[in-house]
């Protein structure tokens, strides 16, 4: 077997399996199996700089998931507004990683003010 042939087998039985990373989130009120990371996220964000003393209220997730189980068999567009679990978001990149869509997603996500 082909090496990629063995990564691809390899997204779906080990990253995208059920028991082990991915998880079931809803993608415009489809059900997609994806690993949501929002530590990598927000490294992008800062540009790789665990510093978060200024925040702009906006909330950062990156999701991968399989490119053939997507919704509609195509990538979402970039600069379009989606769903995801029932929360508006945009998505903001998109990058291909052998078979896997990697999809960078933001929304406002405005925070509580604490009284000290």
């Amino acid at each position: 077997m082909a090496l990629k042939d063995r990564i691809a087998d390899d997204v779906h039985r080990v990253y995208m399996n059920m028991e082990h990373f991915a998880e079931t989130h809803y993608w415009n009120g489809i059900a997609i199996t994806c690993v949501p990371d929002e530590e990598e996220a927000l490294k992008r964000k800062n540009n790789n700089v665990n510093d978060i003393s200024w925040d702009n209220n906006i909330r950062e997730i990156l999701i991968h998931t399989p490119l053939d189980d997507f919704p509609g068999g195509r990538e979402p567009e970039p600069n379009t507004q989606v769903m995801f679990d029932k929360r508006t978001m945009w998505v903001r990149d998109i990058q291909h990683n052998m078979g896997m869509l990697d999809i960078l997603l933001s929304a406002r996500d405005p925070r509580e003010m604490i009284a000290v």
